[in-house]
């Protein structure tokens, strides 16, 4: 007995110092310990937002103050962490066509996959952002559309002296519309429509923030209109994820990019906020159209070849054409 004894102390000896070695490592290192109130705290891990420009911005990245955002969340909201991605349309679309969609979207008009990968959104409203009653996006920034002036009025704009920016994604043959403008107006390019305005071929330039910042970065000295009618030029925000944990964390950074921290940032890359006042006196141009919110929009969740349509018909429409103006008077909405 005594011989099963003295053979069986080692073994037993081990098992014992092992469970001693297991416990001072749990001790030491209470991360590997599960935690009873692990459930109290919500999603852990890593949310996916995608940032998708479908216009042409003000400066700086948006990508890049998305990351801005995302570092406050991720102080805010300890355990989990936010991975900004930049995509054009076609990689979006080309990802989502496989079945890979992030937990936010960040687009704008004519990003094809956005109705199918939207989830509705909790206490929201948003014109542009709503399908069916429902709001399934909502606006955390936007540009605006200006006359612009290089003699200081606009008393005599019209089809034989003013161009029409065509920036990237924008529809500035419909903001030329809905302001009352008619005639055969010539639309170039968005750097070209600058330069030619700037050497004086143009007298007025239809455009948007962009230009601002274009003209600011010149040093010209231009006068410029927020134009109030219209504008399609909105980031829109929305969630993608069906797990209620991931929503639940996803929904805090849409509320975090409509506070009054987030949006008083927005002048780091030249976009006007969703309401409020972020500019000051100095930046004139962008000081008078944070005040000046455009009456009507279009649906954030137009393709792109709608998007591409409804140019046409402002180009017609400008023209005169009753067919045109009733295309456009079908997805022009209210701005809320």
């Amino acid at each position: 007995m005594k011989k099963f004894l003295r053979r069986a102390r080692t073994p037993i000896l081990s098992v014992l110092l092992a469970a001693v070695l297991l416990l001072c490592a749990v001790a030491a290192y209470p991360a590997l310990a599960p935690r009873p109130d692990a459930a109290m705290h919500g999603y852990e891990g890593v949310l996916r937002v995608w940032q998708i420009d479908s216009f042409e911005g003000g400066t700086g990245s948006r990508t890049a103050f998305l990351n801005s955002a995302a570092r406050i969340y991720e102080r805010e909201n300890e355990g989990v962490l936010l991975l900004v991605t930049a995509h054009t349309p076609a990689s979006a679309a080309n990802a989502a066509a496989e079945g890979d969609y992030p937990d936010l979207l960040s687009f704008g008009t004519g990003t094809d996959f956005a109705a199918d990968a939207a989830r509705p959104l909790q206490n929201a409203s948003s014109s542009g952002g709503s399908i069916g009653g429902e709001t399934y996006a909502v606006p955390w920034c936007r540009g605006q559309y200006f006359l612009f002036s290089a003699e200081g009025d606009f008393s005599d704009v019209g089809a034989d002296n003013t161009v029409l920016s065509q920036g990237r994604g924008a529809l500035p043959s419909v903001a030329a519309w809905a302001e009352g403008l008619r005639g055969a107006f010539r639309t170039e390019e968005s750097v070209r429509a600058y330069v030619n305005f700037l050497q004086g071929k143009y007298k007025y330039l239809l455009g948007t923030q962009r230009d601002v910042y274009r003209f600011q970065a010149r040093g010209a000295e231009v006068t410029a209109k927020p134009l109030t009618a219209f504008c399609d030029l909105w980031q829109y925000i929305a969630v993608c994820t069906a797990n209620p944990e991931r929503y639940a964390a996803a929904a805090k950074f849409v509320s975090l990019l409509l506070s009054d921290t987030v949006q008083g940032m927005l002048p780091r890359i030249g976009m006007l906020p969703v309401g409020g006042e972020v500019y000051g006196a100095d930046n004139a141009a962008m000081y008078a159209a944070q005040k000046e919110v455009p009456e009507k929009t279009v649906s954030a969740f137009l393709t792109g070849k709608t998007v591409g349509e409804l140019r046409a018909a402002g180009e017609a429409a400008i023209n005169g054409d009753e067919i045109g103006a009733k295309n456009l008077e079908k997805f022009i909405m209210e701005t809320l």
